[in-house]
Parts: structure tokens; sequence; C-alpha cells
């Protein structure tokens, strides 16, 4: 690739070279681990009421399709699917995240992949290497802004996340670099999302990765038709990151950084916990404090100390259950008070619960300066308990949970897709359709060798 090639034609060299060249072992085991938590997190986020609105609207006119809107029984064209089942991916707040690209990939690519693979018959391999490029994609992306986008109102999400999709749909209908450069190009101008949400907790939030993937199989059909983009999309005078950059320093050649050889999106975590990313150290240590024998009746004060964000919430009463999906005190006074944090910890009526309220306004939350400034490199998360005795009990986090740099997967290499079965299985058991998790897992275990996706796509989008 010559040195004057724009940014988007070297991610177009990626994908193409993904193409022909495939990728290791050990990339395609990370793939099928990130397929499984997806489809699963999708299929059940399909018992949300975000999510039976969403399908429920986008079938109001129209149904009828080559690809499966997840637990409907119904069908869409690529797009509108894609649009579904990433809203859907979004609506429990399960779906996976990546650390420093700040950013949930699995939500917008997989569906984006998933929708052109059914519809064009293509093989589990050729979907498996769409999920790498597009999560390589979306988290490189987001590496340049490093969770900058949240305070000027946008969300990665959506904004990475298209380019995300249309990489992953560029390799699933084996596009050339000339035409996966187009669809990056055609992706990036539909690039959108803001993060009003948090005025009221509304369902925006959950519509942004869905967004996104539609826009990523709209791209990527219109290139493979010869549709044109520009390939400056990104580093262009009118482009991405002049229109989302606010003059601000950005680490642009992360985009290519290491491209090929460091899969950066394969660093994506798993969320073991139904609520914002951001807090899930101070969850982990709270379950710590819980286990440590820390008695409720006994506290007089909880300090946690983390680093900004511009997305998580510190009131004490939640505004309803979307906002307490991101309401820090809450989480807290749940994990001090049961043990555990779940589903169930989301819905109206248990966000209103007096002793849970009670203790999350005994939480005091800290934006620590320099906690913030080691992140998004780092999530170092500090919670202090006082006791009525004044005693103080000190508990530190420096990775959470289900991040696969922290070391607990180091120790165990395997442990990371044994967690995520274990997620799979418990999840769709509470969400009602427990007797599909061995059959997904089978055959998500299979798709390096499966012929297409239509077993995967008929378990899925079963009623």
């Amino acid at each position: 690739m010559p040195e004057t090639a724009t940014l988007a034609e070297k991610l177009a060299g990626f994908t193409t070279r993904l193409i022909t060249e495939g990728c290791d072992d050990a990339a395609m085991s990370r793939a099928k681990t990130y397929a499984l938590d997806t489809l699963a997190v999708t299929l059940g986020g399909a018992m949300a009421e975000s999510s039976k609105r969403t399908v429920s609207g986008l079938t109001r006119f129209n149904s009828g399709g080559p690809s499966a809107v997840f637990g409907s029984g119904l069908r869409l064209s690529c797009g509108e699917a894609a649009l579904a089942n990433g809203t859907l991916a979004h609506a429990l707040e399960l779906d996976d995240d990546h650390r420093i690209g700040v950013l949930h990939p699995g939500a917008a690519v997989v569906p984006a992949a998933f929708a052109i693979a059914e519809a064009s018959g293509a093989s589990g391999r050729d979907f498996l290497l769409g999920l790498i490029a597009g999560y390589e994609v979306a988290c490189r992306l987001g590496e340049v802004f490093r969770g900058s986008l949240f305070r000027y109102g946008f969300h990665p999400t959506a904004l990475c996340g298209a380019l995300g999709a249309a990489a992953a749909g560029a390799v699933v209908l084996r596009l050339d670099r000339i035409a996966a450069t187009r669809a990056l190009g055609i992706a990036g101008t539909q690039a959108a999302g803001l993060v009003e949400w948090r005025a009221d907790g509304s369902w925006i939030k959950r519509l942004h990765p869905g967004r996104a993937a539609q826009s990523g199989v709209i791209a990527a059909l219109l290139a493979a038709e010869g549709f044109t983009g520009p390939a400056t999309i990104l580093e262009g005078a009118g482009g991405f990151f002049a229109a989302f950059g606010h003059d601000q320093k950005l680490d642009t050649e992360a985009v290519t950084r290491g491209l090929g050889t460091d899969l950066r999106g394969l660093g994506t975590a798993i969320k073991p916990y139904p609520c914002c990313r951001f807090a899930h150290g101070a969850i982990d240590l709270a379950l710590e404090a819980q286990r440590a024998g820390i008695a409720v009746q006994d506290i007089a004060e909880v300090e946690v100390r983390l680093y900004r964000t511009d997305v998580l919430t510190y009131h004490p009463v939640p505004i309803n259950a979307v906002d307490a999906q991101f309401n820090v005190p809450y989480h807290i006074a749940c994990c001090l008070l049961q043990g555990n944090i779940g589903l169930k910890d989301f819905t109206v009526e248990a966000v209103q619960r007096p002793e849970i309220l009670a203790l999350a306004a005994k939480v005091k939350v800290v934006e620590d300066d320099a906690l913030s400034a080691l992140y998004p490199e780092e999530y170092h998360t500090v919670l202090r308990v006082k006791t009525r005795d004044r005693e103080v009990r000190q508990f530190l986090s420096t990775c959470p949970s289900g991040d696969p740099e922290a070391d607990r997967y180091k120790i165990d290499s395997n442990l990371f897709h044994r967690e995520a079965v274990t997620k799979t299985r418990s999840l769709l058991s509470e969400c009602g359709y427990g007797s599909r998790v061995e059959k997904l897992i089978q055959l998500t275990d299979g798709l390096d060798t499966a012929r297409d996706l239509s077993p995967l796509s008929e378990l899925l989008g079963q009623k």
C-alpha cells in the first residue's frame, strides 16, 4: 500500500487481505466468542419493551425479506433487519465494549455482518472474518477519539460503528479494495448519534448501533454496485475527523498503527453486568466489599473515586430504568445490599425500591483527576467504605472483569470464552430462550466450517 494512500484505502487494504489470507486460529476463536456473546445478547434483548416497539414500528407497513429479526418470527431486508437487531443488541446494556475505543463494536458490526451473510449465502468463515474486520475498524476509529466524542454530544458507537459495520459488510460480500474504500466513504457520511438520552433516559441510545449497522449494510451494498464514496472520508477537510474532532488533538495514527498485525478489536471486553461499562470496576469492588462481610447496617458512607467519562450519573435517585443503567450510586447500593446486580434490577419497579435508594443516598462519587489522566488506557477505580465506628475499608480495581487484558484471563487463557458461554446460558434462560442455548453454542463453535448461516438464522429468528 503506497504511503500516499488515504486512511480509508489503507483500511480497505486490510479488509481485502482478510478475504484472501484469512486470520490465525486465535483470532478466529476470539471472533466466535464475540459472535456467541452478541447473538445471545441480541436474542435476549428481544424481550425489552423498546425492542418490541422497534420491531412493531419497522414492520407496521412492511415485512418480508432475506434476513431474520431475532426472536420475532419475522424477516426484513438486510438493512432493516440490521437496524432491528442492532437495536435489540443494545437494549439490555449487556453488549460488548472496547475499553480504549470507548464504544460497543458488537452491537453494530455483528447484526450488519449477519444480515448480509444471510441474504448472500456467505459462509460462516466469511462471517467471522467480517466480524474481525468490523471490530478492527470501529475500535481503531474509537481509539482516535478515546472517548472525547461524548463531550461534544456524540455517541462513539453510533459514529465509529457505522464504518465498522461497512467494513464487515465489505468482507462478507468479498469486495475488492476499491469497492471497500467506497463503502467506508458511504458509511462515513451516514455517521450520527447524539447523547441526549441522558436528559430523560429515553431509548435513543439503543437505536444507535442499529442505525450504525443499517448504515454499514447500505454502504456495502451500494459500494458493491459502484456507488461512489470519498476515499478521504476520514482525514479530508470535510471528513469524519474534521466534523467530529472539534479542533482537538486526535491520535489519527491509531487508524493504521500496527494495522494487520496488532488486532485492536480483539481487546474488546464482554460485559458481565447489564449496565454502563464505565461502572463495572466500581461494581466489582462493591461485590468484593459485600463478600468481605461489610454489613449494610454498619455503613456510614461509601466513596467511589473514578475517571471522568461524561456518561455516568451520580444522583442518588435514578430518573427511570434507563438512567439506572448509568447510575453509580444505584449500582453500588444493589451490590452491597444483594451481593449481585442483574436484569431484575433495571425495571421501573426495581429502581424505586426504598431500601436500595436509602443506601444509594450514602454513596458519594468523585471524578478523580489522577484517575482521569489514566483513562481510557486504564479504568482505575477506588471504593472506600466508612462504617459507623469510623473504620475505613478500601478496595482497588485496575481493570474490570470481562476485559481480556485483566490478569485473570492471562492466568487462564480459556476463561474468557468460558465466561461468555456461562453468560449466554444464564441470560437466555432468564429471558425465556433457554431451549435454544446449547444449539446456539454448538452452531457458533462450528462457524469456521459452516457452509452458511441458515441454521443460526432459523434458530435465532424464531418467535
